[in-house]
């Protein structure tokens, strides 16, 4: 359908990605991190304050269990050094959606009182480290599919948020409604039977997803073929200048995509051993070469664990020093394990989630409060507040990651983020001035006030953030380890935004109370969101020019945030009529010229094909 190339982003994946390779991602965006996600986020408040009768405190404290769900998956992300049945993400994602619709269920199931929120919060906290896993694997090996097509992956992780923005849309369309009339656990039962349906599509493979033998065998010959090149490039440079132009011809036509025979000279395979008669393969060689990525999976894991029994079970005190042992686990040893350009990225992810101050428990509360809480409060209900959070932020979002894809190509990670973080405390403006009630003042309705704020400028400046994190990720995650260090950037996040919300809380519950049931008190809230949402978050400018590398956003990186060029292997579906084109096409004197004219970033100066990948 040619016509489908004309749509905004979606012409653009389409045009470098094959189509099935296009709908999978599709499809578990939208029923995963979009339905699934969006009914278990929004179904937290009105389950916890709602159907189990929390204050705002202890609903703030414990909410942030879910993201704490979300960041163990970097743990079970070292899948990607024990291959399961011959796959390292394909299996993997069968049992976790299948699990998480189980723990989702159990979640949605529990009796009516307050004596099952902690319970419930347990089920949310092992519902939402399922689904994380099943969103990292996902996205581990779609980029795999970056790295062999690196100018088309801002359009491919565009089409992926946007698939999700789409789901969650729908998500709280109907969540919404469900729990203006009570029934807010159904949205939970409707989440399941997706995530039931989704495994379907891993049981499949519809995603195409390479045995782990071939992509480990892959993964060997480009870092093999980058270090031989890298040792013959003074020579090889003298010898291209000694040749005349016919001779170069002659060389384009008999050199193959991305390798030759001198290039594997004296090539090993990796070993790859096998137990319990070929169900489990290990992967020696992403053992060997990640071993220290492993083990701080493995402590970051620990901590997140810690926290959330901390969380459940402990004191206010008890999760003031979970905060402390978490940001030295996550920051501190993070640059003694981890490459350092990942290190950074991590660090700053973790610190702006941190500086942007959670405060679900003042916030969310407050636009909710009924007339007998908050005689002169805003009185929204769940039905505009989703709508607005869901489907006008979520179309902003996509105007974001549209304004992402086709006008920040060749911006750096610096000028995106850092200039973000700026504008960002003048949007928390509207909140304030909704608390304040100054909007009343003059005339402006609550509704109008939140749309223009939160609804609209926020979501579209949010996703100008989270979209470069994602791509930086993606970009530096050494081979055979894309689900690891994916893992890690959705661990860091997470617990970033449940160590802020913690934080929040320890702020309600101590310097600024803020009660929310029976007569409500929120005369400190100005105090919060002015602390939290428009002093911390001018830390974040100084942190993106001090953490993020200043490459732009289409190049590809090495491990110190350096630009070079990949290596890229054709696809054997690979269209054979576009590739014998290509290869037969001779170059113009003038394009030999040109190219020798060109900076060289790559010791691998060959003009490359573009082909389709799936």
């Amino acid at each position: 359908m040619p016509f489908l190339e004309d749509v905004p982003v979606l012409g653009l994946v389409l045009k470098a990605y094959s189509p099935r390779l296009v709908v999978s991602i599709g499809l578990e965006r939208v029923f995963a991190k979009g339905l699934a996600h969006g009914f278990m986020r929004f179904s937290i408040q009105p389950m916890l304050t709602r159907r189990y009768g929390l204050s705002g405190a202890m609903y703030q404290r414990l909410s942030t269990l879910y993201a704490l769900g979300w960041s163990v998956n970097s743990f079970t992300a070292i899948a990607d050094t024990f291959a399961l049945f011959g796959y390292t993400k394909r299996w993997y994602c069968v049992v976790c959606t299948l699990g998480c619709g189980v723990f989702g269920l159990l979640y949605g199931l529990l009796p009516a009182k307050e004596s099952s929120a902690k319970p419930a919060a347990a089920f949310m906290f092992l519902t939402a480290l399922f689904l994380a896993n099943v969103d990292t694997f996902a996205s581990a090996i779609y980029s795999r599919r970056i790295r062999r097509n690196p100018a088309s992956g801002a359009a491919l992780v565009s089409w992926a948020w946007g698939c999700a923005l789409f789901g969650a849309m729908l998500a709280a369309a109907v969540q919404g409604s469900l729990t203006d009339h009570n029934v807010t656990q159904v949205g939970i039962y409707i989440a399941a039977g997706l995530l039931f349906f989704l495994s379907t599509l891993f049981i499949f493979n519809v995603f195409g997803e390479q045995p782990n033998r071939v992509a480990r065998v892959e993964d060997a010959k480009a870092d093999y073929i980058i270090k031989r090149r890298e040792e013959r490039a003074p020579g090889q440079k003298q010898h291209d200048a000694d040749l005349d132009f016919d001779d170069k011809k002659e060389l384009v036509k008999a050199v193959p995509e991305g390798e030759d025979e001198e290039d594997l000279a004296g090539f090993v395979e990796p070993e790859v051993d096998s137990v319990l008669w070929g169900v489990i393969e290990i992967n020696k060689e992403v053992v060997t070469r990640n071993w220290l990525i492993i083990i701080y999976c493995c402590l970051n894991t620990a901590a997140v664990v810690a926290t959330a029994v901390v969380t459940i079970l402990g004191t206010r005190w008890d999760m003031m020093w979970a905060c402390v042992a978490m940001t030295i686990a996550v920051c501190g040893f993070g640059f003694f394990m981890l490459p350092l350009i990942v290190a950074k990225a991590g660090t700053f992810i973790y610190l702006f989630n941190i500086f942007y101050l959670q405060l679900p428990g003042v916030l969310n509360t407050f636009y909710v409060a009924k007339p007998k809480c908050l005689p002169d409060g805003p009185h929204f209900n769940f039905t505009f507040y989703n709508l607005m959070n869901g489907i006008i932020g979520n179309v902003c979002s996509i105007i974001g990651i549209s304004i992402f894809a086709h006008c920040c190509q060749n911006l750096s990670y610096r000028a995106i983020m850092g200039s973000s973080a700026i504008i960002i405390p003048l949007i928390s403006m509207f909140d304030l001035i909704i608390v304040e009630r100054w909007n009343m003042y003059i005339g402006i309705p609550d509704h109008a006030t939140y749309i223009l704020g939160e609804g609209v400028i926020y979501s579209t400046m949010n996703m100008l953030i989270s979209m470069p994190a994602m791509l930086l990720m993606s970009r530096v995650a050494p081979r055979g380890s894309e689900s690891m260090v994916l893992a890690l950037l959705s661990a860091v996040a997470r617990v970033g935004s449940s160590t802020s919300s913690s934080l929040g809380y320890l702020l309600m519950e101590t310097i600024w109370p803020v009660v929310t049931r029976g007569q409500c008190d929120y005369d400190n809230a100005p105090w919060l969101l002015i602390a939290g949402h428009i002093v911390l978050p001018l830390f974040i400018v100084p942190l993106a020019f001090l953490l993020l590398p200043a490459s732009r956003i289409c190049a590809t990186l090495d491990e110190n945030g350096d630009e070079v060029e990949e290596v890229i292997f054709p696809d054997a579906d690979m269209d054979v009529q576009h590739a014998e084109a290509d290869t037969a096409a001779s170059p113009t004197r003038a394009e030999w010229n040109g190219t020798e004219q060109r900076s060289r970033v790559s010791v691998d100066d060959r003009p490359h094909k573009s082909g389709r990948v799936e």
